[in-house]
């Protein structure tokens, strides 16, 4: 009786931590990423210089290891793996990111091909993840 009760609170504390079952999906990879807003944006030229070009679309937040939440406050899962970051579920589902391998907060989207454009999209700490954006 005092073995199943143990197993049951360490079950319990398990869960409340956030840990245990591997099947949650919360990060696969095991990677994690530096929580925050990775704000995206596209090179334009102003008066003969380049100026970066707000995207929404692809922008998104880190708000725990394997969660995100868009734009407009929809939120699913992701999953990073071989400098990948894919979105697997929630509004941005599909959405595949290339990670630079020398600078973990640097994304690129990807196309359908796997080919990267010129859109970019870097983590701004200053912004509040739970603020609109």
């Amino acid at each position: 009786m005092r073995i199943a009760v143990s197993v049951a609170a360490l079950a319990v504390l398990l869960a409340a931590c956030g840990g245990g079952d591997a099947s949650s999906g919360d990060d696969a990879s095991g990677a994690v990423l530096p929580l925050g807003v990775y704000e995206c944006d596209a090179p334009m030229m102003m008066g003969g210089m380049v100026v970066p070009n707000p995207q929404t679309g692809p922008m998104f937040g880190v708000t725990a290891p394997g969660r995100y939440r868009d734009f407009d406050g929809g939120t699913g899962r992701f999953e990073l793996a071989d400098h990948v970051l894919t979105m697997t579920s929630g509004p941005l589902e599909g959405t595949r990111y290339r990670q630079d391998p020398e600078m973990e907060t640097y994304f690129q989207p990807l196309d359908e091909t796997g080919e990267v454009g010129e859109i970019r999209c870097v983590l701004n700490a200053d912004k509040d993840i739970d603020a609109p954006w």
